[in-house]
């Protein structure tokens, strides 16, 4: 991925103090993307310190009272020239400023009044159909960076025979535990409710069993018996069993698990599956994504189905 930031974002000093605007996220990105520098006011001919300067009824004047609109808008021209040269898929800018801003900037009375607008150079790049952000909207764009990587590097394969002693540890992922309880020991999953989730797998015609694999370690898994459990409809229908490491929920992986366990249920000529799922779990959105509905419920869980 290539990106484009401010430089004082990179903790280059060529702030209008002498200072910079070092970012820790955009610091992270630095190590992990293709990264051009800009800073449009020295490169438009300001010097480094300089005058602070706002955008005062459209023309960019400094604090002293001198107009130095020319030198920012030239700035901003070389910063267009260097992205369509570069063509980056990102351009993250400093906030707030009559540059650089994207949402926001000050409103031309030096008193730190805040208004709705750009600064001269995002509101060029953003005409010319380049994707700018402001860098404290980074952190949501990190994370999508990272969760593309982490796709990337995530196998889905299934269970070897010698590591069906996993299941019992992914089962004891997926006890749903409610804000503010504490989590249950480990030995629960040797209730006998719970071990006909995992004994003897692989020994019944619907025992299936896919896993998510990152850097060599299995990082989730679901799973799929005709068992009587607590998401049993009927003896022709897989009943689904699935969880992830904490650190790997909430990126997708689960969701890919889910369709390609669908995938492999429908290939083996099974109609429909369930599970149950209680109703406070956040999970039950997912299972709605991939296709599973509501047939009945108690006080506590929803039974949902997915026909395939």
């Amino acid at each position: 991925m290539k990106i484009m930031v401010s430089a004082c974002l990179a903790g280059e000093n060529c702030k209008y103090n002498g200072g910079s605007n070092r970012n820790r996220k955009v610091l992270q990105l630095m190590e992990e993307n293709e990264v051009i520098t800009v800073c449009p006011e020295q490169m438009g001919g300001l010097p480094t310190p300089r005058v602070p300067s706002e955008i005062r009824n459209g023309v960019v004047t400094a604090k002293d009272g001198r107009v130095v609109d020319a030198e920012f808008r030239a700035g901003a021209a070389k910063c267009l020239e260097i992205a369509m040269r570069g063509q980056p898929d990102l351009i993250v800018l400093q906030s707030r400023s009559p540059s650089c801003g994207v949402k926001q900037r000050y409103d031309g009375t030096f008193s730190g009044t805040l208004v709705d607008g750009t600064g001269v150079t995002a509101q060029l790049l953003m005409e010319n159909g380049f994707r700018v952000i402001d860098v404290e909207d980074l952190a949501e764009v990190y994370r999508d960076v990272q969760i593309r990587k982490l796709h990337h590097s995530v196998r889905i394969r299934k269970l070897l025979p010698e590591e069906t002693y996993l299941l019992k540890d992914f089962l004891y992922e997926a006890i749903f535990i409610p804000e503010g309880m504490e989590p249950p020991d480990r030995t629960i999953v040797e209730r006998p409710e719970l071990r006909l989730y995992y004994d003897d797998f692989g020994s019944g015609r619907a025992d299936h069993c896919l896993v998510a694999e990152a850097a060599g370690h299995v990082v989730g898994a679901v799973w799929t018996r005709i068992m009587n459990d607590y998401g049993h409809v009927d003896d022709e229908t897989p009943s689904f069993a699935i969880s992830l490491l904490p650190e790997y929920r909430g990126q997708g992986i689960g969701t890919g698990l889910m369709k390609e366990m669908l995938s492999l249920l429908k290939d083996h000529g099974y109609r429909q599956a369930s599970l149950a799922v209680q109703k406070a779990n956040y999970a039950v959105r997912m299972y709605r994504s991939v296709g599973f509905e509501i047939t009945d419920e108690n006080e506590e869980e929803y039974i949902m189905v997915c026909r395939i």
